[in-house]
């Protein structure tokens, strides 16, 4: 009876979390999905379904005015981050215009689990691959259809950018 009480209890509290959107686990596929994005109103619509908490312009400004100076043009930028115990998340996707035009999304987290794994079965073996198992890096890189993809790793810390040149 008592397994039951707390087993009952469980899918009471799996259902409330659910219902009340808590924020989604980052999977390869929903990475794809939102870097993918032809506009940045589309990659807004996709990542807010991430319920993770929405940067402000003020937070992106830094980064915006840097990458202005370097790069020219202009772009739009809009990003996401969760704090969870031990670990920043973060998400960021941006459109160029400019001498350097381009499309990209930039992922953080110091929760890899399987990520490189999972980026691998959806586009093939890596391009390039490097690991160190003694310093604890990895890089890995793929081209496909004009896209240009990065896996870098070091300890926990893992980046993955995707960049697709000359779309905007």
């Amino acid at each position: 009876m008592r397994v039951m009480i707390i087993f009952s209890l469980l899918t009471v509290f799996v259902c409330i979390r659910s219902a009340f959107g808590m924020p989604l686990k980052m999977t390869a596929e929903r990475l794809f999905d939102i870097c993918e994005a032809s506009t940045v109103d589309e990659a807004a619509a996709k990542g807010e379904k991430l319920g993770w908490q929405r940067m402000s312009d003020a937070q992106l400004e830094e980064w915006r005015a840097s990458f202005v100076g370097y790069n020219g043009g202009s772009v739009e930028v809009l990003g996401w981050q969760q704090e969870t115990p031990g670990a920043a998340v973060s998400l960021s996707f941006w459109i160029a215009t400019g001498p350097n035009a381009h499309k990209a999304c930039s992922f953080s987290t110091k929760q890899p689990g399987d990520l490189l794994e999972a980026i691998s079965e959806r586009l093939g073996s890596p391009d390039s691959l490097n690991k160190d198992d003694a310093l604890g890096v990895v890089s890995a890189s793929w081209k496909r259809d004009g896209a240009e993809y990065y896996f870098s790793q070091v300890g926990s810390s893992v980046a993955v950018n995707v960049s697709r040149p000359g779309a905007t």
